[in-house]
């Protein structure tokens, strides 16, 4: 694959690591309170969302610098627009 097009598979594949990765955390923290075994849930979700997302990275980390560089800023991108939405407005 040319380099031109690894930078904004980066930038698409760190979109998808982040959206992946908050929208579990999310999802986990509107379960949470009617989970039999919270704590469990939490610590399962959480080393799911790790495991997704340093593998991920670790992909990306395959395919040179550039491209992990490109991943973290579309991971870093995702975040900033994706928190404030799932948190809500006023919060």
């Amino acid at each position: 694959m040319s380099p031109s097009l690894l930078i904004p598979a980066g930038l698409v594949w760190g979109v998808l690591l982040a959206s992946v990765h908050f929208g579990g955390l999310w999802m986990t923290l509107r379960i949470m309170p009617q989970a039999a075994r919270p704590k469990r849930w939490f610590w399962r979700s959480w080393l799911i969302r790790f495991a997704l997302t340093l593998g991920g990275m670790l992909a990306a980390m395959k395919l040179g610098s550039w491209v992990i560089v490109s991943t973290c800023a579309g991971f870093m991108v995702a975040r900033q627009f994706l928190i404030p939405r799932l948190i809500g407005p006023g919060k």
